[in-house]
Formats: structure tokens, sequence, C-alpha cells
């Protein structure tokens, strides 16, 4: 028994590590950028103004992989930055990831304990069309809403 817990600390503190170190990344500080510059223009021009900048996929929201999404406490997709309007509008709450990992209701949790945080899944990449870890920071926004942005780990 001694040696089982001595194993899942040690799974523990290099999932902890390994989270660390992607939170400092070049590829999380852009995404925890973006997310904090996307929260500052809501404050500045309010819901409406944001969700029209977020959705211009060719807007200050959109670099490269990196786009901005916004989602309500309930699931709904109000806001995304990557063109596929299509989801907006759409409940999110209970799609998974191809793992069964339900990534949005982590995300709403976070937020809702935290404020802010890091949330990992499974998501596909949309040049390789292969399915790829992707991380997002995500942020509360307003009372009622997640901010967040992602972006993908080598594969």
């Amino acid at each position: 028994m001694k040696k089982f817990l001595g194993v899942v600390a040690s799974v523990v503190l290099l999932a902890s590590v390994v989270h660390a170190q992607e939170a400092v990344s070049p590829k999380a500080k852009k995404a925890k950028d973006l997310v904090e510059k996307a929260a500052e223009f809501y404050k500045a021009n309010g819901l409406e103004k944001t969700i029209a900048a977020v959705n211009d996929p060719k807007g200050q929201f959109v670099d490269g992989e990196f786009y901005i999404f916004i989602h309500r406490f309930d699931g709904i997709n109000i806001a995304r930055g990557d063109g596929n309007l299509k989801r907006l509008g759409s409940n999110v709450l209970e799609t998974p990831d191809p793992s069964g990992k339900f990534y949005v209701k982590d995300m709403i949790k976070i937020v809702q304990k935290d404020g802010s945080g890091w949330v990992a899944y499974g998501f596909k990449h949309p040049t390789t069309g292969a399915l790829a870890k992707k991380n997002s920071y995500v942020k509360k926004l307003g009372d009622d809403m997640v901010i967040g942005c992602g972006f993908f780990t080598e594969q």
C-alpha cells in the first residue's frame, strides 16, 4: 500500500510539473495574454461589441491557431474567433472530447471556483485532422460567462 501511495504521489507531482511548464511556455503566455486583452476589451466596450470583435475571424482576437471563445455558464457558445459560425448559439456543455471529458463543464467549474485556470482536453487539429491535446486558459467574464483561448501541444 505504501508503495502504491508513493507511485500515486509521484504521478500527481509529475502532472503538476508538466502543467506548470505548460503554463509558462510561449504558447501558454500567448493564449493567456489574448484572453486578458479580450477581457479588458469587454470591460471597456461591453458584451455586444466584444462578441462582434471575437466573431471576426480577421480581427484582433485571432492569431493563427489562437482565437478567443466565449461560453455562457449554461453551455451556449456565444462567440468564437475560428470562423466556425455554425457552432454559435449551440449548447456545448454536454459535448465530450474523444476521451469522454466534458471540457466546457470543466472550464466553467474552474472559473466559478478560482476565477481563471487551465483545462487540457483532446480536440481535432484543424490542419492535420488528427486528435491532438489542447490546453486552454479560461477566465470568468461578467457574472455568467467563461472566456478562453487554447493552443495545441506538440503532437
